[in-house]
Order: structure tokens, then C-alpha cells, then sequence
């Protein structure tokens, strides 16, 4: 009796026991599939993120590829210009050397033409003063002869136009006067500013008188008064008018 009891009471909790095993095998495997999932959603979202910092970090690669290919280009341009400068200096520094040759070449000419010119006015002088020395003595054919030289071999000296007009009085004095009117026509017309202007156009008029041209005389003195107002010279020709 007490058998027949027993056997379906172990039956019944063997069921039991089985059913409640199920159910927890069933529980595990939801848990278990959850946490799969959980774990696929962050395996996904880890994955999402790698490509994020890898396309952030391809992006950052291009940005600096980009900058440094930026200041490559800046720093070779500043070489260039720094290449064209130091170039410019060096072309500029060997130009200015040669300026300064060029300067110190011409400083020895115009030194050495100073001296040939302070050695030939002294010449110039003493030839004139010998001319004016013969003139004095009344040797006129050798004073004009000297008063020529001086014109011919120092045409730029200020002596050459003081020696025309000299040679204007050696013709007048030798009573040539038609190659003293030419020679004193010369001097007016070459010097307008010369030293002996006023007394050219003075004496011009005493050779119009000479040749009895008289029209010429008043007009050669009519100039002188006008571009003479205070010579001497003038003077004398209103004081003769005046007589």
C-alpha cells in the first residue's frame, strides 16, 4: 500500500523537477541572448566608433598633409626670395665697386686735367703777357701774331677772348681797318657777354669813322649806349654828342 503511495509522489516531483529545470534553462537562454545582444550593440557601436576615429584620423592625416604641403611651398618661396635678394645684393655690391673704380678713374683724370689745366692757363698767361709786351712796344705784326697762337692752341681759355680783341687793335693800329672792323664785328658776335663788349662797339665806331661811314658809326654807338648804359666808353660818345 504504502508503495503504491510512493511511487506516483516521485513520479510527481521527478515532473516537477524536470519542469523547473526547463524553466530555468529557458530563463539562461533569454538572459544569454540579451546579453549577446547588449554585447552585438556595443561591438556595433565600438565598431561605428573605429571608423569615426579612423576617418577622423584620415581627415587630420589630409589636414596636415595639406599644412605641410602648404609650408613646404611658403619656405621654398622664401628661399626663392631670399635666393633673388642675396643676388640683387651681391649684383648691387659689384656695380657699386664698379662705381667706385669708375669714380676713383675719374677723380685721377679730372685730377691730372686740373693740373694741366692750372699748367697751361700759367703758360697762357705768360704768352699773353708777352703779346701784350710787343703790343706795348709797338710791335704789332709780332703781338698779333702771339694774340693768334693763343686763340688757335687755347680756344676754351678766357685769354682767347681778350686776345681776339687785341688783335682787332693791332689791325686798327696799323691803320688796317677793314680787318679790324671784321675782327671787332667778330668779337661782338662771338663774346655778346665778353669783357670787351662795350670797348668793341666803341672802337667799331671810331673805325666807321675812319672809313667815313658814318650811318654804321651812329648805329655801332647807339648799341653801346643801350647794352653799355654805364661804361665808360659810353660817356665819351654822349659827351661828344653833346659838343
Amino acid at each position: 500500500m504504502i508503495k503504491k503511495i510512493f511511487l506516483p509522489v516521485v513520479l510527481l516531483f521527478t515532473v516537477l523537477q524536470f519542469q523547473g529545470c526547463t524553466n530555468l534553462t529557458m530563463l539562461r537562454t533569454q538572459e544569454l541572448r540579451e546579453v549577446k545582444a547588449q554585447v552585438d550593440s556595443l561591438q556595433s557601436e565600438l565598431t561605428s566608433m573605429q571608423k569615426k576615429m579612423l576617418e577622423e584620423q584620415k581627415n587630420q592625416s589630409e589636414v596636415l598633409r595639406l599644412l605641410r604641403a602648404d609650408l613646404q611651398i611658403r619656405f621654398n618661396e622664401l628661399d626663392r626670395k631670399v635666393s633673388t635678394i642675396d643676388g640683387n645684393l651681391s649684383e648691387s655690391q659689384f656695380r657699386l665697386s664698379k662705381i667706385d673704380e669708375k669714380t676713383a678713374e675719374f677723380n685721377k683724370r679730372l685730377e691730372a686735367k686740373l693740373i694741366a689745366d692750372s699748367s697751361r692757363s700759367s703758360e697762357t698767361e705768360k704768352l699773353f703777357q708777352l703779346a701784350m709786351n710787343d703790343f706795348n712796344a709797338g710791335r704789332y705784326d709780332i703781338a698779333m701774331s702771339a694774340f693768334q697762337n693763343i686763340v688757335n692752341q687755347f680756344p676754351e681759355s678766357s685769354l682767347a677772348q681778350d686776345a681776339q680783341y687785341w688783335i682787332a687793335e693791332c689791325f686798327y693800329a696799323t691803320k688796317k681797318y677793314s680787318d679790324a672792323e671784321k675782327t671787332y664785328l667778330s668779337y661782338i658776335r662771338n663774346y655778346p657777354q665778353g669783357s670787351k663788349l662795350c670797348v668793341s662797339l666803341y672802337k667799331l665806331g671810331l673805325v666807321y669813322e675812319r672809313q667815313k661811314k658814318d650811318k654804321s658809326k651812329t648805329l655801332a654807338w647807339k648799341k653801346l649806349v643801350e647794352q653799355c648804359p654805364d661804361a665808360q666808353e659810353t660817356r665819351v660818345v654822349k659827351a661828344q654828342k653833346s659838343n
